[in-house]
């Protein structure tokens, strides 16, 4: 028998070392960019096959199409909310004022239809005042060269203040149009396995779409990339990309993904509350980081966002199913934010 033959016909590497290695060998080449995104969604699988282990029944499975339908039901505001931070995040800043402007918002929005202003006039308007904000971060970040923290800071204090002068009271909104569209869906199967598509579902993936060619479809989304690259940013000016004009856009974009967001928030309660999105602004930020974007900036990606939200929100669902006190919830996204850090953290010296 020849050598060649010996070679074919020699039995692979087996045991436990064997997998291990082959393990590494895959790793090795993945891009080091798509491992905490692989973390996100390894974890996602790792929280469905433990659901659908507890929880699944002979008339109904964990995982369906109506999970599915119920996690962006009740999160499609964080998913908006995740994607504009993931612009922010991406060129290396932070924006605290996302909560207090959906309380704003959500606040406006029910004292315009008060005083008898028309559906679009009230959209149009509640994600104007998103906007309004998040041009204010961005003029004060970039013009002032005010540290994006403590701009970010001083609007969430203005928002929260607003929200307050608006009214302390929870303000219902009645409007017919506005019932009508948080009414609005479009139902699929029947029995236990019912799931429906409604509007805030909608744009929310529209949303998401729209961020997923701007950022990595065009000359802007490379530029988000290249302020966040750290000492590469110098090189973006170089490039003939306009680094200033996008800094001042990425928190216009965030504070109107804001808006949206209040808009979306204000449909899922039909109400507006001063008290609305204390905190929310940290569940935006531990979506976007357990989907796996750096919190040093450069390195991301807003599908992975996605996926960080539905694990923010099926963490939810498995603590409900489990009958546990809702604060745990609050337990086991710190420890998973905590395991993402430390990765990026790996991920970091390593490219070093």
């Amino acid at each position: 028998m020849s050598t060649d033959q010996l070679t074919r016909t020699a039995p692979r590497g087996t045991g436990p070392r064997a997998s291990v290695d082959r393990v590494r060998g895959y790793l090795g080449r993945v891009d080091r960019r798509f491992l905490p995104v692989l973390g996100t969604v390894l974890t996602l699988m790792l929280m469905l096959g433990v659901g659908q282990s507890r929880y699944s029944t002979d008339r109904a499975s964990f995982v369906s199409m109506k999970l599915l339908s119920n996690l962006l039901v009740d999160n499609s505001y964080l998913l908006v909310l995740a994607v504009g931070m993931t612009f922010v995040i991406l060129t290396g800043g932070i924006d605290l004022s996302v909560g207090a402007v959906v309380a704003l918002v959500g606040l406006a929005t029910a004292t315009l239809f008060r005083a008898g202003l028309p559906l679009p006039v009230v959209l149009v308007v509640g994600v104007l005042i998103g906007t309004s904000c998040g041009l204010l971060i961005g003029v004060m970040v970039q013009v002032f060269d005010i540290q994006p923290f403590i701009a970010s800071l001083a609007v969430m204090f203005l928002a929260r203040g607003l929200a307050n002068v608006v009214s302390t009271n929870s303000l219902a909104i009645d409007d017919p149009g506005f019932s009508a569209l948080a009414s609005w869906s479009l139902k699929f199967g029947e029995g236990r396995g019912l799931w429906r598509i409604n509007a805030s579902i909608l744009i929310a993936l529209a949303v998401l779409l729209v961020a997923v060619y701007l950022l990595h479809y065009t000359r802007f989304g490379r530029t988000v990339y290249g302020l966040g690259a750290g000492d590469r940013g110098a090189a973006v000016t170089l490039m003939g990309l306009k680094p200033a004009r996008t800094r001042v856009w990425v928190y216009v974009i965030s504070g109107t993904c804001a808006g949206i967001a209040g808009i979306l928030f204000a449909l899922y309660t039909k109400s507006g509350f001063n008290l609305t999105g204390i905190g929310m602004e940290l569940d935006a930020i531990a979506a976007v980081v357990i989907g796996g974007t750096l919190l040093s900036g450069g390195v991301g990606f807003v599908l992975g966002t996605g996926a960080g939200v539905l694990v923010y929100g099926l963490i939810q669902v498995l603590i409900a199913r489990e009958g546990l006190d809702s604060w745990w919830t609050r337990v086991f996204i710190g420890g998973v934010l905590l395991a993402f850090v430390v990765l990026q953290r790996v991920i970091a010296v390593r490219r070093r």
